[in-house]
Order: C-alpha cells, then structure tokens, then sequence
C-alpha cells in the first residue's frame, strides 16, 4: 500500500501495483497490532517513528524475516538487524 500511495502519477502507480503483485501477501495477525501498538508507544517521541511504519515492521519482527528498506533511520530501532538496506 505504501508503494502505491507514494506512486506521483498514474503510470507510476500501475507500475507499483504491477511489482507488489509478484510477491505474496503477508497480512498482520492480533499480536503484530500489539507489538506494533507497543513499538509506538516506545519510539514515537524518541524516534518519530510512525503508526504505519510500527504496522510494516510488526510482520517482519513476527517472521523474523529481513525487512529491505531505503529507512533504515526509522526500521532499524524497531528491528535491529532485520531492517536491512536493499542495495
């Protein structure tokens, strides 16, 4: 969702919409909300970190799966070593 509301036009939207379909969707469970919702109370002062990126995070903390992103800023106090840089 985020890739998509970030596209700045139509064709850049369809691209994004294009790209999330090859992968498969993970969908938040109670207990992301709850971590999430604790990561928040956390870091948003301290870090200005997010709602969404709390949301984002919380799957890839439950997975223990790496999490690529450009934001290592905000990622990594929520994942430590999984927020990782994708290049």
């Amino acid at each position: 969702m985020e890739l998509v509301a970030g596209a700045k036009n139509k064709v850049d939207q369809m691209k994004a919409i294009r790209l999330v379909a090859k992968f498969e969707m993970v969908f938040l469970i109670r207990e992301d909300m709850q971590w999430a919702m604790d990561q928040q109370a956390v870091f948003a002062l301290s870090h200005n970190i997010g709602m969404n990126d709390c949301l984002i995070a919380a799957v890839s903390h439950r997975l223990q799966q790496p999490l690529y992103t450009t934001n290592t800023r905000h990622f990594t106090p929520l994942l430590g070593a999984l927020a990782q840089r994708p290049y």
